[in-house]
């Protein structure tokens, strides 16, 4: 009898050790097209160790954003920050899917140079872009007709690549305005521009989220809304914590210039969708310039919002 009581209780300690052991934290791969005002809360979720905390560890790396979507149907990637692509990729038939938007707005500037004084002074005039059928090209146009301006009978748009070559437009003179984003919009008030107009108050697109293989949310489920819970946490974070989000994007992206970070901070923080649900019209304009633009009906099937509308609920 004394030894069938040491043995249970033996196996009862055993029990209550490994129930009060950490569970081994799983290993996730988050892909991004580049490091930017977008990465913001991937990495205030990775700095404090929002994912942790959901039973993750993230790997955050920099890839192209078409290997990113590739890697997510093959596996070699578990989560997309780029859904712009991702809903792109999904549009053509590909098994990848967006679970949650964090942007709804593009972050760029339209900079003139010191003589352009107004939008009518433009008219005439040549307008830099990184390429045609990019985004610096529709928020061009949404911001111009949204202000009275037809921009192709009014002005030239000319593509001239990244943004380098449109800052060093502006400073020769070649071209009277350009549109760029933070820090590039800095650099080119530096080399005499000043912001004409913010393009993000008028084009709704969505900039980053999560994007996941089908396959993914369809044989783990929970982990895709551990991930969004994790974003959510961020974006929650963000907003209460300006001194250390700022303190953060100084950091990681960077920059020790207070006037870049304060304006880095207030756009991510005034853009962001907060409960991860994208509008409807940023899903539609995120298919500008594709094959799929004015032509997708069912948009349905390149988004799944119910993890996000989940989390935002508390459950």
């Amino acid at each position: 009898m004394i030894y069938k009581m040491a043995h249970w209780i033996g196996i009862s300690l055993a029990l209550v050790v490994f129930s009060t052991l950490p569970l081994q934290a799983k290993d996730i791969v988050i892909a991004t097209s580049s490091m930017t005002l977008t990465s913001i809360p991937y990495l205030v979720a990775i700095e404090k160790k929002f994912f942790d905390k959901e039973g993750l560890t993230a790997q955050y790396v920099v890839m192209r954003s078409d290997l990113a979507v590739n890697g997510l149907i093959t596996g070699d990637v578990d989560y997309n920050q780029s859904v712009s692509s991702v809903l792109r990729a999904g549009a053509a038939g590909a098994p990848v899917i967006t679970v949650a938007g964090i942007y709804n707005r593009t972050f760029f500037d339209l900079v003139a140079r010191r003589d352009i004084k107004s939008l009518a002074e433009l008219k005439g005039k040549t307008v830099g872009i990184s390429r045609y059928g990019a985004s610096t090209e529709y928020a061009l146009r949404f911001g111009l007709k949204a202000n009275g301006i037809e921009p192709d009978k009014e002005i030239k748009i000319l593509a001239v690549g990244g943004d380098a070559a449109r800052i060093a437009g502006l400073q020769n003179g070649t071209l009277a305005a350009i549109v760029s984003q933070v820090p590039a919009n800095f650099f080119a008030h530096k080399a005499g521009g000043h912001t004409l107009l913010s393009l993000g108050e008028y084009l709704e697109t969505l900039l980053a989220g999560v994007g996941v293989s089908r396959k993914k949310v369809e044989q783990n489920r929970d982990e895709v809304k551990r991930v969004v819970r994790a974003l959510s946490r961020s974006l929650d974070f963000m907003h209460a914590q300006p001194a250390d989000t700022k303190s953060l994007i100084g950091k990681r992206l960077g920059t020790s210039e207070t006037a870049i970070v304060d304006h880095i901070y207030a756009l991510v923080t005034k853009y962001a969708t907060r409960n991860g649900i994208p509008s409807q019209k940023a899903i539609e304009n995120t298919l500008l310039g594709t094959p799929f633009e004015g032509k997708l009906t069912n948009f349905e099937k390149l988004f799944d919002f119910s993890m996000a509308r989940e989390v935002a609920e508390g459950k």
